[in-house]
């Protein structure tokens, strides 16, 4: 579905946006209630299609910052968000229906989602990722259990399967033992409760260049993922 520039304000109110005085806002901008509609889901999505050589028209490449995927790879932040809405919206986001740059929606949403945005040029240190004592141990000498942690720890991959969880489940719980943190510890903290875990199935069989799909993934408590990650020793 493609609209013109005039008519982005009314397919806005559709969407359950504000009306905007014209003078005031140029009509070809979507307002920021509908383009937060954009979760860490389609972020991630639109993440692995740029990767694959899906095509984000209108989208060239960036001139001022790049969106870190890992230290290998950048994208262009405003293409991700454009493919990410188009996605989450139902129509064709060109670049005129959003601005993008420090402090604007597009930006604090793409970092929400667990990636680092940085000026066009800048080196890039990985940062050392936390890993529990247990799991060091657990994952010592085995290759595809260091590999597993690692994609665990991706950036993007966790918001975007709890996002993905609570837009079809409705709200975050573990898969395993059936645990809803909210419900016990509230909304503020509850969710902090829950982790990704790569399915035990899929670490015998990943290959150097395999990539994470969210159906790869499940949702554990805390206390069930590291029984699971005990579960995973006899796999090297």
């Amino acid at each position: 579905m493609k609209i013109s520039g005039g008519d982005a304000q009314a397919l806005s109110l559709a969407l359950g946006g504000t009306p905007v005085d014209k003078n005031l806002r140029s009509l070809d901008r979507l307002p920021a209630e509908v383009l937060r509609k954009v979760t860490a889901e389609y972020i991630w999505r639109a993440v692995q299609d740029l990767i694959s050589g899906v095509d984000s028209p209108g989208f060239g490449e960036s001139t001022d910052y790049d969106l870190i995927v890992d230290e290998h790879l950048r994208l262009p932040p405003k293409a991700v968000f454009g493919l990410a809405a188009t996605r989450a919206l139902g129509f064709q986001i060109l670049p005129k229906y959003f601005t993008a740059g420090l402090n604007s929606v597009c930006f604090d949403l793409l970092e929400d989602a667990g990636f680092r945005i940085v000026p066009k040029g800048n080196e890039v240190v990985e940062p050392v990722l936390p890993i529990l004592q247990e799991d060091r141990v657990w994952a010592e000498g085995r290759p595809k259990l260091v590999a597993h942690l690692r994609r665990e720890r991706a950036p993007g991959l966790s918001c975007a399967k709890k996002a993905e969880f609570k837009r079809v489940y409705g709200r975050l719980y573990c898969e395993r033992c059936k645990m809803d943190p909210v419900e016990i510890y509230g909304a503020e903290n509850g969710e902090a409760c829950i982790e990704v875990h790569h399915r035990a199935v899929q670490v015998v069989q990943m290959g150097a260049e395999h990539l994470t799909i969210l159906e790869d993934l499940q949702c554990l408590c805390a206390s069930c993922h590291r029984v699971t990650h005990r579960e995973l020793k006899s796999f090297r």
